[in-house]
């Protein structure tokens, strides 16, 4: 006796981005944290304009200030030990198997 089973593709794409969305805040919040341990924060100024001008609901990450892109990109030092420039990419080395993992278990908490 033989069995078909059909799967719709458009179904489970649209469970698996509505159970994606759900959980997306919670990891942008985290990354962001992540992130700003790195942030450079002389006067606390970039840290802070991440808190106010940052979207977790949609994923984005912002850091809006006049010099916040030459920070990141430019200035290789800091004053605080641990702060960095390219602080995204710091923490990315050193927290992405944890970020997956956080975003795996949204995803199936959420199906």
């Amino acid at each position: 006796m033989p069995v078909k089973i059909y799967i719709d593709p458009n179904k489970v794409s649209a469970r698996v981005m509505t159970a994606w969305n759900a959980g997306l805040p919670q990891l942008s919040e985290e990354i962001l944290a992540d992130c700003n341990e790195y942030c450079k924060e002389e006067s606390q100024t970039l840290i802070k304009s991440s808190l106010i001008h940052s979207k977790p609901e949609e994923g984005k990450l912002i850091w809006e200030t006049k010099y916040a892109k030459r920070q990141y990109w430019e200035i290789q030092t800091s004053l605080k030990r641990g702060r960095t420039w390219k602080w995204c990419e710091t923490a990315k080395r050193k927290r992405l198997k944890k970020w997956r993992e956080k975003a795996e278990r949204g995803v199936k908490e959420n199906l």
